[in-house]
């Protein structure tokens, strides 16, 4: 199956097109599709991955619009066609 893929700054500048678009096995979740970013990009291996080999807590990710805390998280399944954002973590105050 396919998904279109966004990266915001600064996991973007990593990219030779944004959107791309991986092609992922039947039922792959939101964690394979970045693993397979980190595995066809691997300069975003350290900024998606905590030295233990979790996504950085403070990634946030969004299928098809919609947050993936609220639906089953990094364990979300995707479906062909859907679209993914990954955003960066946001400092602010």
């Amino acid at each position: 199956m396919r998904v279109k893929v966004t990266l915001y700054f600064p996991f973007r500048e990593e990219l030779p097109t944004n959107p791309l678009e991986l092609d992922l096995p039947e039922g792959a979740t939101i964690a394979q599709a970045v693993e397979a970013l980190a595995t066809r990009f691997p300069s975003l291996r350290t900024r998606l991955y905590d030295a233990q080999g979790q996504v950085h807590r403070h990634i946030s990710a969004l299928v098809n619009g919609v947050s993936i805390q609220y639906k089953r998280g990094w364990s979300t399944p995707l479906a062909h066609g859907d679209e993914v954002v990954l955003l960066p973590p946001v400092g602010g105050g």
